[in-house]
Formats: structure tokens, sequence, C-alpha cells
């Protein structure tokens, strides 16, 4: 009876790699992609390319293009024997290419000095010399501030030694001057990276790359003047326009760099304006207006304008909007990458504006109502073809702050229509959510204040 009991009981199958289960079938050996190129390394190289928590490696593919894939022959079902680790690299060929070389001089950096042609031409390197002194400036405690560099602009980065120098003397380097700090990636990428550079090294020595406001050599990089209108502008600035262009810890750069999608940095007291033909000339345009907001009220006329959005806000809600000394229009700013700012008093009513009065009393949002039906691109600055000097829009003519009596105007500014759209609809919030609460107080004016 407990044989027949026995028989029943389902039976479980033994797991697999138990000493009972001898027909279990052998691991596979990974499959690779038949397109890809294979660098083999050592398991304390494989370790170096990843990086903390995966760093490095997301570098390389993001800058190379490339997707990269770190395989543990021991653990991958590699044939018995195998030892180290690969690198399965797939893309386009350059990607591989460029993924494979950067592979290379990140693996360089662990045993030695990277050494390297200053002079090659490349289209994904730029060259920086820095001075020895400021070395360890640009780099920061443990390389951090190169790693940051990096981060933000999506390059890769790393102080060298020129080609012909390996094998010579250690001490030799006594007598250098500039070492070469090298830069990979995008133009656009290489181009804020570069400038950044010259930021801190200008900061820490004055003068070595500017004569008063000019360069002492241009900018020249692999990927300028390929007659397209990518290209830079400078901007001096006079007085105390630079700490207020500034703002605490980069913040008014910063957000006018997002509103006009434009690389933006300040080299001494020389703001470098770097992109295509519209961003450069966006970013001119709100750097002067934002430093005409020291001088008072003034009216910007917007028509013609396809990077701006209106927004007509009743005067009784307009500190509420603002906030106190704008803090409110601050915080729509960081949310959207747009620049915001009460307009003067136009010299006739401007119908095109949304009306965030209608919305209220209506308690919906008009559709369409952006006043962007009839775009069309009249840039400031056009015709200066790529011109590097600053030039300042067109005095704004001082008026009385305020659209009419009661209601005032907000210009939103910003490359992209979907941001503007967002921070429109975050100021119409502000004005319903006032009209809601009985429509008093206020966050105490303050519009201008950037």
């Amino acid at each position: 009876m407990e044989e027949e009991d026995a028989d029943r009981r389902p039976q479980r199958s033994p797991r697999e790699g138990s000493p009972e289960r001898k027909d279990a079938p052998a691991r596979k050996e990974r499959e690779r992609d038949p397109a890809a190129d294979i660098v083999k390394i050592t398991d304390v190289d494989a370790a170096f390319v990843l990086g903390k928590g995966g760093a490095t490696k997301r570098k390389i593919a993001r800058v190379s293009g490339a997707t990269l894939e770190i395989v543990d022959l021991k653990s991958a079902g590699a044939s018995s024997g195998m030892e180290g680790a690969e690198i399965e690299i797939t893309g386009t060929p350059a990607a591989r290419q460029r993924a494979k070389d950067y592979v290379g001089y990140v693996l360089s950096q662990r045993t030695g000095p990277v050494y390297i042609d200053h002079t090659m031409r490349r289209d994904d390197l730029s060259i920086v010399m820095v001075p020895m002194d400021c070395v360890g400036y640009v780099m920061g405690r443990g390389g951090q501030v190169l790693r940051d560099m990096e981060n933000e602009w999506g390059t890769l980065m790393f102080f060298a030694k020129k080609k012909e120098d390996e094998g010579k003397d250690a001490l030799a380097d006594g007598d250098k001057v500039q070492e070469i700090l090298a830069i990979f990636g995008t133009r656009r990428s290489r181009r804020g990276a570069e400038l950044k550079v010259m930021s801190a090294v200008e900061h820490k020595m004055p003068g070595h790359f500017l004569d008063g406001e000019s360069l002492r050599d241009p900018l020249d990089q692999p990927g300028d003047g390929e007659d397209d209108d990518f290209d830079y502008d400078v901007f001096p600035f006079r007085g105390d326009e630079f700490s207020y262009a500034l703002g605490g810890r980069g913040s008014t750069r910063k957000k006018i760099a997002s509103a006009a999608n434009c690389i933006l940095e300040y080299v001494g007291q020389v703001a470098f304006l770097a992109g295509n033909e519209r961003q450069r000339g966006q970013c001119r345009d709100y750097l002067d207006w934002l430093l005409k907001q020291k001088e008072g009220e003034f009216y910007v006329d917007v028509s013609g304008r396809d990077d701006v959005t209106t927004v007509k806000v009743p005067t009784k809600s307009v500190g509420y909007v603002t906030g106190h000394k704008g803090e409110g229009l601050r915080a729509v700013e960081a949310s959207t990458r747009t620049f915001c700012f009460t307009n003067g008093r136009p010299p006739a009513p401007d119908d095109g504006a949304d009306d965030a009065m209608n919305d209220v009393m209506n308690d919906a949002e008009k559709d369409g109502g952006n006043g962007d039906e009839e775009e069309e691109d009249n840039r400031p600055g056009a015709e200066n073809d790529g011109a590097r000097k600053r030039g300042r829009s067109p005095e704004p003519r001082m008026k009385p702050r305020g659209g009419s009596d009661d209601h005032e105007v907000v210009l939103i500014f910003g490359d992209d229509k979907d941001d503007r759209e967002k921070a429109r609809r975050m100021i119409t919030d502000k004005v319903r959510d006032h009209a809601r609460h009985g429509g008093g107080g206020g966050g105490g004016g303050g519009g201008r204040k950037r």
C-alpha cells in the first residue's frame, strides 16, 4: 500500500546542476553580434572601463555613439579555461572606431600618462593648452571638476602628453609650461567644454586667453568654418554687468543659455555665445534685456518674433504671479527653460497676447491662444554675418510699467515652443489661484529682478 501511495505522489525534477541531474545540458556560450567589434581585456581592465556604477562605460558609449557590453568570459558560458573579459562594441563603423579609441585612452590612464598627437585633426577632438599652474585647478580634487565638465557637456576629457615625448625622461616635464587637454565629443559639446575650461583658466590666470575684450587667438577647432552658421560671438560686460548677468552659482547665466538653447560661458569679463545664428541672436537679445532691467522699466516690441509667448495678467495679480523679488517668475523659468519678465506699456494694445483675465472669467483656457499663430523669424543681428563683437539690440522705448490700467503683459521667451506653452499654463494657473483666493495680497511685485 505504501508503495502504491508513493507511486501516486508527484515526482519532483532534480534541480539543474544537482548530482541527481545527470542529463542537464551544458550552459550555452553567449551568442555574439556578428557585426560587433570585440576588444579582449583583463579583469582589472574591465573594472576600470566599467567605472563606478558603470559611469565610465556609459560615458564612452555616450560620446562615441556606440553600444558597449562588457562580458566576463568565466561567467558567460565561454569555453573552459577562458580568463579575463571582452568588450562587445556595436554601432556604425565610425562609432565603433571612436569607442575603441576611447577605450584605449581610458586604459592608458590606468598604467601611466596618455600620449597623443596634439597636431592631428580629427572631427571629434579639440585640444586646449592649459598652463601648468592651472592644471590642478581645472581638474579639481580627485579630478571631480573635469568629471563635472564631462557630465555637463557630454564629453570625454583627459590631460595628455605629446606623442613625440613618449619614452623621454620624465624629469623633462619640469621644463613644460603647458599641458595638453584633450576633449572628445561632438562639435557643440566640445565648444562648450572648451569655453568652460577657458573660463576656469582665465579666472586663475587673467590675461592668458584674453587681451582686453578680445581673444589672443581666435577659436579654431575641428568643425569650425564648415560654411554653416555655427559660430561664436563675444559680448563684453561693462561695469558691474558681469555679476548681475552671472547670478548666484551662475544661475542667471544658465537660465539665459537654456532659454536661448545657446552655449553661453563667461571668460573673464566677456561672454562667449556659441551656436547657430538663431541661437546666438536669441542669447544676445536675452542678455541685453537682462542688463536693461537694471535701468528700469522698458518696452520690447515682440512683433515678428517666433521665440516669444505673451500673457496678459490682471494688474491686481501681477505681484502674486511675479512673487517677492521676482521669485515666482524665477520658479517658472527654472521649470520651463524660459526667460520671463513683465513688459512695459506698449504704444498700442496688443490683441495677440493671451489674456489670462479672460481665462479666469471663463475658467477655461483658450485653444491656440498663445500669440504664435503668425510666426516668422526676424532675428535681430542676422545681418551681422557671424560678427564677433557685441551687438546690442536697439534701445527699448522707456515706458511706464504695465500693459494698461487693468493688466500687464508677461513676456515668455524661449527657443522651444512647448517650453513656452508650459510656462504660459503655469502663469495662467497662478492667476486663477489668485482669483480663487479673492485676489488679495501678492508677492510684492519685483518682476524685473533677475
